[in-house]
């Protein structure tokens, strides 16, 4: 018999042959075995708590964490990923109830999370202040006001403003615009303290502190007067009463309709959250100065000031579409995320549209797993973007089937939901994580919410933060899911998807565009972006925009020194930042030399350490990596200048040697 092209033999096959076809091996896969699908599992959704992942015994740290279980909801654990978002991992965690002398004099910094406190617990603390130890206390109960120089007064602010005040030496750097916070604030008059932020209104400010510094005998105490923990978490999840409430007008329940009236529009450019943070971070940095220089992982790799998290939506586009794409982000040097819905097929559908794109692969029609094989060798990401418009278990489970049974397994570990539905305050994030998943983009920029009464569209940080970290629930449980806002969105600049959307000609779309990724620069954020792959396959003027728009962004990116990277790529960074240890962290006061050391469990992470280039009397001269001099470059962040250098994966020792300044 003479040979057949795949045409033909897919004319002569028909379907009475295809369960005798899908019995066979195609393509370097096993057909009817794929088209069945995996069953979705589920597991604990929780992240591990941070008092079994650093005890507080063992290895020595400059920081303890004193984690208040008797607060609700209790924030300890959460005020740990904050501390790890900025990349203080040098700190142990403990609770409340192991309050002790002899456990506090082992750490020259104590930081409390917010919550009651026994008359004794109180008392310890203020031992361990005046022998010389620093403590910095998340809203700390009214009785112990002057241990932070400060006198109680009647009267609170709930759901207000902070300015920061540039001229005091923690200040500096930081917005001179008020900064929004969320929960309650006590009032106090100072009584000896150093204002470092006070309450304010939109415009001026209150006369009672947010931010206080004091010393108190031998040590120094820090107070907030309110709890930044939860204040950060309400921030970047939205307002828990908005759950379940149709807000914006558009079809569907989305994350950003739990910020309505909940984020000022007119600070969405401020990423206010992650201001809270870097100063609760400047604060511990400061406070410990004089004691040792504490140093720091830097946000993104190899020393970048931001990241562009590329993706893009493809409801069951041909794979040329998604080459469009890719070789776009390719020639950038980039890697990017395809959230792919395909059909939701029945098993022997699924097995006649793979077996017909199979015979016929130049002409395919359907991604086929040959496809999703050769684009993740490249580095691009290929995950799922189920439906959930018949409920989130009852979408999650359908569309898993049918990804896995395309034969696009194993699911990575981002996602996008389709129309970004989602359930309650955390009910989506809580059963991602139950499925796998550990990154979430569903906080997603689109809508009418985002214009102002003036008729201005704007755009930023509607929760109040470009980093990713792990979400937070009602209860002060960690979830083991990151949320990574998605800021730059085609929908609200070039897609015209939803009645009254934003008709932005293109050159101003791109205007806006490159303007957020400059400011993400700036100011340290990551910067999501949503750049559907649908438009390559409807072809013509929507093609022809969608390309102009998408690489001009990447053009941007890449001029200002900002990587290109896939979710999944971010993810991996993420996770081997935060687990990575700064451990047995020592000072040598007689040779001014600091000593730690570093275990991250991914080689090479592209991670960079960041040391404080001056300390009080002293200046940086030498750092040594596992006994060789290594060399570090001098950079500002936020008016401090830091030495930065670039850390290999696995252990390594370091030493950092101070000299005489001048």
């Amino acid at each position: 018999m003479g040979s057949i092209t795949r045409r033909q033999f897919l004319k002569m096959s028909g379907a009475a042959g295809l369960a005798a076809a899908a019995a066979g091996a195609f393509g370097g896969y096993r057909l009817w075995e794929d088209i069945g699908g995996e069953p979705l599992s589920l597991r604990s959704p929780f992240a591990e708590p941070p008092d079994r992942r650093w005890p507080w015994s063992g290895r020595p740290a400059p920081i303890l964490l004193v984690a208040n279980e008797r607060a609700i909801p209790s924030t300890g654990a959460y005020l740990a990923e904050i501390l790890r978002a900025e990349g203080l991992n040098a700190f142990r965690v403990a609770s409340l109830s192991a309050l002790r002398m002899e456990i506090l004099e082992r750490f020259p910094m104590v930081v409390l999370s917010a919550g009651p406190l026994e008359a004794g617990q109180g008392e310890t603390l203020r031992r361990y202040v005046a022998r010389g130890g620093r403590l910095i206390a998340m809203r700390p109960p009214p009785p112990l006001a002057d241990l932070f120089g400060l006198e109680s007064t009647s009267g609170q602010t709930a759901e207000g403003y902070i300015r920061i005040r540039p001229e005091h030496p923690m200040g500096q750097g930081f917005p001179r615009e008020t900064l929004q916070f969320h929960g309650v604030a006590d009032h106090y008059r100072p009584a000896g303290a150093e204002v470092v932020a006070f309450l304010a209104g939109k415009t001026g400010d209150l006369p009672f502190p947010a931010v206080t510094l004091y010393p108190f005998g031998e040590g120094q105490a820090g107070c907030w007067a309110f709890d930044p923990a939860w204040s950060i978490a309400l921030t970047r999840q939205g307002n828990p009463n908005l759950a379940h409430q149709e807000r914006d007008g558009l079809h569907g329940l989305r994350a950003h309709e739990l910020f309505d009236g909940w984020i000022d529009l007119d600070r969405i450019g401020i990423p206010q959250a992650d201001e809270l943070m870097r100063l609760l971070g400047r604060m511990i940095a400061g406070m410990l100065l004089d004691r040792l220089p504490l140093p720091r992982i830097w946000y993104f790799p190899d020393g970048a000031p931001g990241i562009l998290v590329a993706t893009g939506d493809a409801h069951n586009t041909p794979p040329s579409a998604v080459e469009e794409v890719l070789r776009r982000v390719e020639a950038r040097g980039g890697t990017f995320s395809v959230y792919y819905a395909p059909q939701p097929r029945n098993r022997l559908q699924r097995a006649w549209h793979r077996l017909r794109d199979w015979v016929d692969q130049a002409a395919a029609h359907v991604v086929l797993p040959d496809h999703v094989w050769r684009w993740r060798a490249r580095g691009h990401e290929f995950g799922l973007h189920p439906y959930v418009e018949e409920g989130l278990e009852v979408g999650w489970r359908r569309y898993y089937e049918v990804f896995t049974g395309m034969g696009y397994r194993p699911v990575p570990p981002t996602v996008r939901t389709h129309r970004v539905l989602w359930s309650g305050w955390v009910e989506t994030a809580r059963f991602q994580a139950a499925c796998g998943i550990r990154m979430n983009l569903d906080f997603y920029h689109v809508g009418p919410m985002f214009r102002k009464p003036d008729g201005e569209w704007v755009f930023g940080y509607f929760t109040g933060s470009g980093l990713p970290m792990r979400f937070v629930d009602e209860e002060g449980h960690v979830l083991n899911i990151y949320q990574q806002l998605t800021a730059l969105v085609d929908e609200q600049l070039i897609g015209r998807t939803w009645p009254q959307a934003p008709q932005f000609p293109l050159p101003i779309a791109l205007e806006i565009s490159r303007s957020l990724i400059r400011r993400g620069a700036e100011q340290g954020e990551a910067l999501a972006l949503q750049a559907h792959v649908d438009p390559f396959a409807i072809g013509g003027e929507a093609a022809e925009t969608q390309a102009r728009w998408l690489e001009g962004i990447l053009d941007e990116a890449v001029g200002l020194g900002v990587p290109i990277w896939s979710a999944q790529r971010w993810l991996e960074f993420v996770e081997a930042r935060d687990q990575t240890e700064l451990e047995e962290v020592r000072w040598d006061p007689e040779r001014r030399a600091l000593h730690l050391r570093i275990r991250s469990p991914v080689a090479p992470a592209r991670l960079t350490l960041a040391l404080p280039l001056e300390i009080p009397g002293g200046r940086l001269h030498e750092v040594r990596i596992d006994g060789s001099s290594v060399p570090y470059r001098e950079r500002s962040w936020k008016g401090i200048p830091w030495a930065w250098m670039e850390l290999r994966g696995g252990t390594l020792s370091l030493s950092a040697f101070y000299g005489p300044s001048g």
